[in-house]
């Protein structure tokens, strides 16, 4: 069919084949054949692909799809299904990561209902995925974890929060709507050796607040703030912080640990 702006509209049926043929053709399938070939074939020849990362990125395809659904937790049951076949380390870095990277739910949604669902079941296995991290031995440094008191999905920082800790790293984590106020209090029992956070874009306000917080009550820390994209940015560095986007952000993190 076609909207009103005479936009092409397309069921989840054929979006789904258009994302497998998709993941075919990069797999050394004509587009010519495909064209013609039916979905419930197009399934087949996914399955007979041996490839891990093919099956990954098969699963990022379904839970994509699964999340326009109507059917409330078939999402979760096929993140259970996936676990069944994949450790969760795997799951989390191969499957949810890439899944939230498309969808952008690592920082920021648009409130839909089907976004709910798939938030609250992603948000389970990060946290199970953090509480299967072998325990910290090294405490000497701290990254202390927070978002602001502005609307934002926490997913970011849960993510964060597992890539930290399985690295060794010793993290204090926040989680959102954290204040000024509550960070000073932090800062002056305990005060990190790093300070990681994303921001909405243009959100200069806070940013001076917390360095003006930092300089006081943890000078020795370096605030590090991520950037709502995966895009290169240019990155600003200075001696008490740094701006670059999520993946560096977290990289860097870990370059201060080795």
């Amino acid at each position: 069919g076609r909207s009103s702006g005479n936009s092409r509209l397309y069921t989840i049926d054929e979006v789904k084949k258009i994302l497998n043929i998709a993941l075919l053709k990069k797999n050394g399938h004509k587009m010519s054949v495909l064209a013609q070939t039916s979905a419930e074939s197009i399934e087949d020849k996914i399955e007979q692909l041996s490839n891990d990362y093919i099956k990954w990125q098969k699963a990022v395809i379904d839970l994509t799809i699964n999340m326009y659904t109507p059917e409330p937790g078939s999402f979760e049951s096929i993140l259970d299904g996936l676990l069944i076949n994949w450790p969760i380390d795997t799951l989390i870095e191969k499957i949810i990561f890439p899944f939230l990277n498309i969808t952008r739910l690592l920082w920021t949604g648009k409130k839909l209902n089907e976004e709910h669902l798939v938030v609250t079941a992603i948000r389970k296995k990060l946290i199970f995925a953090i509480e299967s991290c072998d325990s910290i031995t090294n405490r000497v440094k701290t990254v202390l974890l927070f978002l602001p008191d502005n609307k934002q999905l926490d997913l970011g920082l849960l993510y964060a929060n597992y890539f930290l800790k399985k690295k060794g790293i010793h993290v204090l984590f926040l989680g959102s709507d954290v204040t000024i106020s509550n960070l000073k209090s932090i800062f002056q029992v305990q005060p990190p050796s790093y300070v990681f956070t994303y921001l909405l874009p243009n959100h200069h306000l806070l940013r001076e607040q917390l360095l003006a917080c930092l300089n006081i009550y943890a000078p020795d820390a370096k605030l590090i703030i991520a950037e709502y994209c995966f895009n290169p940015v240019s990155p600003i560095l200075k001696d008490n912080h740094v701006q670059l986007n999520y993946i560096e952000a977290l990289d860097l993190l870990h370059t201060y640990f080795k």
